[in-house]
């Protein structure tokens, strides 16, 4: 099958690599008085439309996820990109070492909190009228997963979480997906690369067995070949090695999305 420019890029058009989409820096009011910073795109007609949240990975926001916002935006649904790490700050210096030193200062418990209240706001939005959805990359992916064990109302698509949880708790790390099973709500949808070390198959394996075993709405891809974070490492270039799977992984995501957000918002 090939993989065109336009089924890699359903949302954009054709020789336009980022969406000229507005955006809006917002701020999400959060128990205790603090602000979750966040950036909010927004889709082309002014009218409501379905949202989308954008969960990062342990670098945060970067302008891959603002251009991933765009995208979505473009596809017709507005998308919150939030700054789970506002309290530990910027990074010195965007290098691995530095990512996870800062994730280290972090309470992820706390973070998972945010992003409840992210959720919230977005429900209180004008004509709101349906269900939103997730996206979740690393630990972002980790946070989506437990997020559809603790909310009624999500779509989710989850990029390379970890199913077993952070491979090094601490006393504030988020629940363990797989220990969540039984509580969550689909529609799941997860990508992973069978290369991830980190993440493990077997706890994929076993997030799939359990979810199955409850009849729960999902489905996952475990492309071959591929490590951790490959949609990021894709770049959207044909060039790259993970491509392919970034253009289908997107679409599907994209089209879940469609199937059950958009007609809730018009209901």
């Amino acid at each position: 099958m090939a993989y065109g420019f336009r089924m890699c890029h359903p949302e954009v058009p054709e020789g336009q690599p980022t969406p000229q989409v507005t955006t809006e820096e917002v701020g999400v009011p959060l128990a205790g008085g603090e602000t979750l910073p966040a950036m909010l795109a927004l889709p082309d007609g002014g009218g409501p439309a379905p949202a989308v949240m954008v969960a990062c990975d342990v670098f945060g926001r970067s302008p891959f996820y603002e251009s991933l916002a765009a995208r979505i935006a473009q596809a017709g649904f507005e998308a919150l990109v939030p700054d789970f790490f506002f309290r530990e700050g910027p990074l010195p210096e965007r290098t691995r070492e530095a990512a996870f030193a800062r994730r280290a200062r972090m309470s992820e418990a706390r973070a998972l909190d945010d992003l409840r209240a992210a959720l919230g706001w977005l429900r209180a939005r004008p004509g709101h009228a349906g269900r939103i959805g997730t996206v979740g990359f690393c630990m972002g992916g980790t946070y989506v997963l437990d997020l559809s064990a603790m909310e009624p109302d999500l779509v989710t698509v989850c990029y390379y979480g970890f199913p077993a949880g952070p491979n090094q708790r601490t006393p504030t790390s988020p629940p363990a997906p797989i220990e969540l099973a039984a509580q969550m709500r689909g529609p799941i949808l997860g990508f992973w690369g069978d290369q991830d070390a980190g993440v493990g198959m077997d706890n994929v394996a076993e997030l799939a067995r359990r979810l199955a075993e409850q009849g729960a709405d999902f489905s996952h891809t475990v492309y071959p070949g591929l490590g951790h974070g490959f949609l990021a490492a894709s770049q959207f270039d044909p060039s790259s090695d993970a491509y392919r799977a970034a253009c289908e992984s997107w679409t599907a995501a994209l089209d879940l999305w469609r199937r059950h957000l958009r007609a809730a918002a018009v209901a």
